[in-house]
């Protein structure tokens, strides 16, 4: 009988340390003004009605559906190029909000690090208060690599996410795009160098170094694995890839 009332204390114990680090959440009954977790001042970042919002323990959000299109810096933001919007004078114009300017129709408004993400839909923040996920608002162009020269363009109104350290890991190719998968090393029997060319509007994943992992080809490709065998991809259709080979299907 001790030892079982001694378990059950203890099991509580662990429920209770449980229920105290779990994340809140809440369901909003109309359009709420919120603070993103890791923000050190507070802005008029509305989330949207009748959706639920994950909380930190300090009453920041972590996860949420946005009210409307917004202005915000995702994590990967060091990374990205020509980071302007184009406003035309017959155009709704939505100044971000560390936009201050007098505004004059059909000039070029510098972005800051920022990017639009559309309303209606969930964005997640990072601990540092830049998003790692959300659906973007306008095409993307981002740095692949750290490490080495290129830019990739991703299509708006996808999904674009990112790692802790500002990585790119999926989104959605604006344009027909070559890339080096994994296992491109053993991929150098032509002039390709091991790249091969990735469709428009595929959905795309990427290892921390900026090989593609996943994603469909634009035309078909025989592909050489690490065993010495080959494989032919066929075109448009998802690839899977690995140090090893590619898997299709």
């Amino acid at each position: 009988m001790r030892k079982f009332t001694a378990l059950l204390l203890a099991a509580l114990v662990l429920v209770g340390a449980n229920i105290a680090l779990a994340d809140k959440t809440i369901t909003l009954d109309k359009d709420t003004k919120l603070v993103p977790q890791g923000w050190t001042v507070a802005d008029d970042i509305k989330f949207k009605k009748n959706t639920v919002v994950k909380l930190n323990d300090d009453g920041q959000v972590i996860e949420g559906v946005l009210a409307s299109a917004t202005y915000l810096r995702p994590a990967g933001w060091k990374s990205l190029a020509s980071n302007y919007y184009y406003v035309e004078r017959s155009a709704p114009f939505f100044p971000p909000r560390f936009f201050y300017h007098p505004y004059r129709p059909g000039q070029v408004i510098p972005a800051d690090g920022h990017v639009r993400y559309m309303g209606n839909k969930s964005v997640i923040f990072a601990k540092d208060g830049t998003v790692l996920s959300g659906v973007i608002d306008n095409d993307v162009i981002l740095q692949l690599s750290d490490n080495g020269y290129g830019f990739v363009r991703f299509k708006n109104d996808n999904l674009l996410t990112f790692d802790t350290n500002g990585r790119v890991i999926t989104g959605t190719l604006a344009e027909a795009t070559k890339l080096r998968p994994l296992g491109w090393q053993h991929n150098l029997k032509d002039e390709s160098a091991g790249f091969v060319e990735f469709k428009s509007g595929t959905d795309i994943s990427f290892d921390a170094t900026g090989l593609v992992t996943n994603g469909s080809l634009n035309k078909k490709t025989l592909w050489h694995n690490a065993d010495g065998s080959t494989k032919e991809l066929e075109a448009k259709a998802p690839v899977a890839f690995t140090a090893d080979g590619a898997e299709q299907g």
